[in-house]
């Protein structure tokens, strides 16, 4: 089996194809271009046509090696300046179509997490605590971990693209130049140094493009046997690239030139956090994002989902009632199944864990507990989640109940309002909180809306849910929809 992955970074876009072996994901094919996301924004936020027309032409070259995959065999995100253009769902929409697969945002903390997975899978096994530091063009991630499993992560907004065009956007580079950028990066990090620091961890690698620059730059300079990086070597890079003083005429043994525009940025943001966190020596790794999401693939393709991990910690944090929490999500699925029978997994999946998490926000208040909920599952950090993903969660959970005007947007999509008509329902019909033995039901989808055909008799021994559904005729008539029961003998 085949897997591929597609990182929409910042700076380069990547394409990655694993061969699946046993537990394992042997690399087969890798492509990477230089597209620079960061350096087409307008002064409004948003991306330029320009960068646009030329990340859509990288995606049209990616879709020719994978437009034969099987969709739940390639997984394709974005990242830094994905998460901060004022037009990304614009953007994201025309770049659907040109790849041919869903793109996903990822939040900074879980691109942290998937860049330990993949780096832990292309490093020598070991019990070490490791940390990680992937410098990209808008954000740079950092993780400590063991194994393969991250335990600390986070992601800082500065990055080897948006450092360069913020302090040497002249082309110049000066030791005062230098050090201002320098000093700023440190700024936005020196908080990292209680989590972060030396004393927390056993060994360092970086996983970047940066650090793969200056690692060959070093090889090829015969100043690092292995690729190692250390404060000394920082230094001395530093001085040669203010010596040489222009970006533009910038040569380095062993740079790239995709990585000349961008390597002065890069050495800022990587000085800086072996300053901060007194980082003695570094180690280049390879893999990072685009392997860890072949392996957050296969995972989900062996049903060991993480986000089931990470629905079952906030279920057990807020210590909501469990019992009523599944019985919510065993009728929620019910009642999916029934008027969508044709749906996807991860279309049940996500319905399940909203289901699951419905009641999580009376830890905050009970009264408007469905809006709390919604604003946690919208806004932390939940690993394995996408931010569409927690979207979706948000959304179905601040539909559970009452009007339907507050996501009225939503439900013009056929699969939302299967969805948000079946946690509806199924709220409703567990409202006792107790088990109960329900009569056959039929949920089914009509032109105008929804029916649902049940016992006239157990209605009329349940007032109280009889209520209810009559309020659910009104609610879904105020947004055009019908919502007909149908009372059976």
């Amino acid at each position: 089996m085949l897997l591929a992955s597609v990182d929409l970074g910042s700076n380069s876009f990547r394409l990655e194809i694993g061969r699946v072996e046993g537990s394992r994901v042997l690399h087969q094919s890798y492509w990477k271009e230089s597209v620079r996301l960061s350096a087409g924004f307008d002064e409004n936020g948003c991306l330029t046509e320009e960068v646009q027309t030329r990340a859509l032409a990288t995606l049209a070259r990616f879709n020719e090696r994978i437009k034969t995959f099987p969709r739940a065999q390639v997984r394709a995100v974005g990242t830094q300046a994905l998460r901060i253009a004022k037009n990304s769902p614009e953007f994201i929409q025309k770049a659907e179509r040109v790849l041919g697969f869903p793109i996903e945002i990822l939040r900074g903390r879980e691109e942290a997490r998937l860049v330990f997975e993949g780096c832990s899978y292309r490093l020598p096994a070991s019990d070490a605590k490791r940390f990680i530091v992937d410098i990209g063009g808008g954000s740079t991630e950092f993780v400590i971990g063991s194994g393969h499993k991250a335990h600390q992560c986070e992601s800082y907004h500065v990055g080897c693209v948006n450092t360069t065009i913020e302090y040497f956007s002249d082309g110049k580079i000066t030791d005062e130049q230098f050090e201002k950028a320098q000093l700023f990066v440190q700024s936005e990090i020196t908080e990292a140094y209680p989590e972060f620091n030396i004393n927390n961890w056993d060994e360092a690698y970086g996983s970047s493009g940066t650090m793969d620059a200056i690692s060959t730059i070093l090889r090829t300079m015969g100043l690092s046997e292995e690729g190692e990086v250390t404060p000394e070597h920082l230094m001395h890079l530093r001085k040669m690239l203010i010596e040489q003083g222009e970006i533009s005429q910038l040569a380095l043994p062993g740079l790239m030139d995709n990585r000349r525009e961008v390597i002065v940025g890069g050495l800022v943001v990587l000085s800086a956090v072996f300053e901060t966190l007194k980082i003695k020596v570094m180690y280049p790794c390879t893999g990072a994002l685009r392997v860890g999401l072949l392996y957050d693939l296969l995972d989900r393709k062996c049903q060991h989902d993480i986000r089931e991990e990470s629905a079952q910690a906030l279920l057990n944090w807020t210590n909501v009632d469990k019992e009523q929490a599944q019985r919510v999500q065993t009728l929620a699925l019910t009642f999916f199944n029934q008027v969508c029978p044709q749906a996807g997994e991860e279309d049940k999946k996500l319905l399940g864990w909203a289901s699951l998490l419905h009641e999580i926000g009376g830890v905050i208040s009970h009264n408007g507990y469905h809006r709390h909920t919604a604003y946690v599952l919208g806004n932390c950090d939940l690993a394995g989640f996408s931010r569409p993903n927690q979207e979706c969660l948000s959304t179905l959970v601040l539909a559970q109940r009452g009007n339907l005007l507050k996501v009225e947007k939503a439900i013009q999509r056929a699969i939302y309002r299967a969805q948000i008509i079946s946690i509806r329902l199924a709220v409703i019909f567990a409202h006792t909180r107790l088990p109960t033995q329900f009569p056959p039901m039929s949920l089914s989808v009509t032109e105008t809306g929804f029916k649902l055909a049940l016992s006239a008799q157990w209605l009329e021994q349940h007032p109280l849910t009889h209520f209810l559904l009559e309020n659910e005729v009104v609610f879904w008539n105020k947004v055009q929809y019908d919502f007909e029961l149908e009372l059976i003998d």
